[in-house]
């Protein structure tokens, strides 16, 4: 599973726009104040943001500590580094680059930072244990490293609805793959262990349950984190396009028809990994 390109016909530049102006406000922020919430900052020294986006966090930890820290943020997508250093020049902060670089291949010496944030709830399980290794690497013995991923039971309300359509459509041979879809994000203790196997000691996690509101399925269906995200890999398991598209109109059927004019909320778990190295 990788979740990191969109199936749509934007452009990197457009989905970089709309990942700063929708999903960063009702995703990566639920991640960040658990962070926030969790994490002692050090009283100087080298951060890394590492997954930074279109830099929003790494600017309000440089913003936070000043002159006595520097920040780093990294992330794969250059037009989103685009848009994350144009907000930096704005604050006019000096203690604060962006560089490009993968979540499993950073770009950065080993043992170089104090403190190390690393976000791969976008994606892919099978992306977290290098992308986990990767940030423990380029901690400072002592140093905390912090990851931020959605854990097993997200989005269980739309898989919910999901095998409901493949029963009204006569596609009962594909609830397995649908079961392999719902449990394929790792559990907590999964993440723990993962987090061990690193080298990380004094692993703790915290988890907090977020809700996202849809006023309908088309808001849903068509919102930049679903569509852009999500939705091409939940729907692969199906056979071809035709099918997809039956499935997809019996989605929005379903969602619209049981929501009874409210609003369609899904959850995720928002988890928050923290270890020392």
């Amino acid at each position: 599973m990788k979740q990191t390109a969109s199936r749509t016909t934007r452009d990197a530049k457009e989905l970089a726009y709309l990942y700063d102006l929708f999903v960063t406000p009702i995703w990566r922020e639920a991640f960040d104040q658990i962070v926030d919430q969790e994490v002692k900052l050090p009283k100087g020294g080298k951060i890394l943001d590492a997954g930074c986006g279109t830099g929003g966090y790494a600017i309000a930890l440089s913003a936070k500590l000043g002159a006595k820290a520097e920040v780093v943020g990294i992330d794969s997508c250059a037009e989103r580094l685009e848009l994350a250093r144009a907000k930096a020049s704005v604050h006019k902060l000096s203690n604060l680059t962006f560089t490009q670089g993968s979540m499993s291949a950073l770009g950065c010496a080993d043992e170089e930072f104090d403190l190390v944030i690393g976000d791969v709830s976008l994606l892919g399980p099978e992306e977290i244990q290098p992308a986990l290794a990767e940030l423990v690497r380029v901690a400072r013995p002592g140093a905390t490293v912090a990851l931020k991923l959605s854990t097993r039971g997200s989005f269980d309300e739309f898989f919910s609805i999901y095998w409901e359509a493949l029963h009204d459509l006569g596609l009962e041979e594909l609830t397995p793959q649908l079961e392999e879809l719902i449990t394929e994000r790792l559990t907590v203790s999964q993440v723990e262990e993962l987090a061990a196997q690193a080298g990380l000691k004094h692993v703790r996690s915290v988890t907090r349950k977020e809700r996202f509101d849809s006023q309908d399925a088309q808001t849903f269906l068509t919102s930049p984190l679903i569509e852009d995200y999500f939705l091409h890999h939940w729907l692969q398991i199906l056979p071809d396009q035709p099918t997809r598209e039956r499935v997809r109109a019996a989605l929005a059927k379903i969602i619209d028809e049981e929501r009874h004019q409210m609003d369609f909320d899904v959850s995720i778990k928002a988890t928050l990994l923290i270890g020392k190295k």
